[in-house]
């Protein structure tokens, strides 16, 4: 799956205008401006196979409330200083959307900065966030395991300078891409081998609502989307909404592991939500729930398909071969900006979560 970098945002906010203010960024990340004393700030990918999540920031002259803290550290400690670009009032909290760790890995980051800072998570999440960090970390940086395996075949297939499938050479342009991937892949493993997991301190059922002064910000579990537990942040005043990864433009959203069934009512919610900024866990910021509508209109479209598969008695193999979306694969999901690969594997992945789900196996 191709990811999302700050490259691409440019092209969607001058095809589908897109407009927020630009205030501050660095090589790797744009900070911008929403309203007065509200910010996102959106990264560029990590490696060429993770990305950053997107970070809100909610500035108060008592403190900042910080929304999802990267993949790897050192872009939450770049996040720190781009913050503090705009405040000298101290990070007061820091929240999580959901377990995934490119949206907390960074932790250590903001902990170390300010020690006294509260980290929140839904209840069931605190365990999620803690095992899978420790499991991915370990698991990652195996000297014999799949990914440093891959990463070796990747810098071997670039010194030879021949594609070991074509049996072309690279070009110039692929060597240069190539050695770069190399070395954000290897400042990836040396970042997750010092990896310092940070367990949420504070965590919540259903709700939670915290006062920064006199901003809002009211948290809600909306269970089962994008993971077992995807927290929004509203601020009712602003009618900001932070999405998290129950909403994703990449432009496509990201489906594995993912549960389709409870998802439409997730979106649902949050289509009668007033917005005047919404904004996803990856991609640009949004100004209405055109994007929202599209998303629920394609899982409603492809549960009923794979319900009416599942009684014509297909497996699973059978229904993801005669499934079409066809007609989805338009607009903002229309190539180039979608690839036949990216558009194939992600109608197949949750073509098999429908058939889990559905059938009661594996969702609800």
């Amino acid at each position: 799956m191709n990811r999302f970098t700050l490259t691409f945002l440019l092209v969607l906010i001058t095809l589908f205008g897109f407009s927020q203010t630009i205030q501050t960024r660095d090589s790797t990340a744009i900070m911008y401006k929403l309203t007065e004393n509200v910010f996102v700030i959106i990264h560029d990918d990590a490696t060429d196979e993770w990305p950053h999540g997107n970070t809100g920031v909610i500035v108060d002259a008592e403190g900042v409330f910080v929304i999802d803290a990267c993949y790897l550290p050192s872009r939450a400690r770049a996040d720190i200083e781009l913050i503090r670009s705009v405040t000298k009032a101290p990070v007061k909290y820091l929240a999580f959307t959901h377990w995934h760790f490119d949206h907390n890995n960074g932790a250590i980051a903001y902990k170390e900065a300010f020690p006294d800072i509260t980290i929140i998570s839904e209840r069931e999440s605190q365990k999620y966030i803690e095992l899978n960090a420790n499991w991915w970390s370990k698991m990652s940086t195996k000297a014999n395991g799949q990914r440093n395996k891959s990463l070796n075949e990747l810098i071997a297939e670039t010194e030879k300078g021949i594609d070991t499938v074509s049996g072309k050479p690279f070009t110039a342009e692929e060597i240069t891409k190539r050695k770069r991937s190399i070395a954000m892949r290897k400042n990836e493993m040396q970042e997750l081998k010092d990896l310092k997991v940070i367990k949420p301190d504070k965590t919540f059922d259903n709700e939670l609502t915290i006062q920064l002064g006199k901003r809002t910000v009211i948290l809600k579990d909306h269970i089962c989307a994008n993971s077992p537990h995807d927290v929004t942040f509203y601020l009712p005043d602003e009618k900001i909404l932070f999405a998290g990864d129950i909403i994703v433009q990449t432009p496509l959203p990201y489906v594995g592991a993912s549960w389709p069934v409870t998802w439409i009512d997730a979106l649902k919610k949050i289509e009668n939500t007033p917005v005047t900024f919404l904004i996803p866990g990856h991609g640009p910021a949004l100004r209405d729930h055109s994007y929202t509508n599209h998303l629920r209109t394609f899982f409603e479209s492809i549960n009923s398909k794979v319900e009416l598969f599942i009684r014509e008695g297909l497996t699973l193999d059978e229904i993801q071969s005669r499934i079409d979306m066809s007609d989805f694969n338009s607009g903002i999901w229309a190539p180039p900006l979608v690839t036949k690969d990216d558009w194939n594997y992600t109608v197949s992945t949750i073509t098999e979560r429908a058939w889990r789900c559905i059938r009661g196996q594996g969702g609800k």
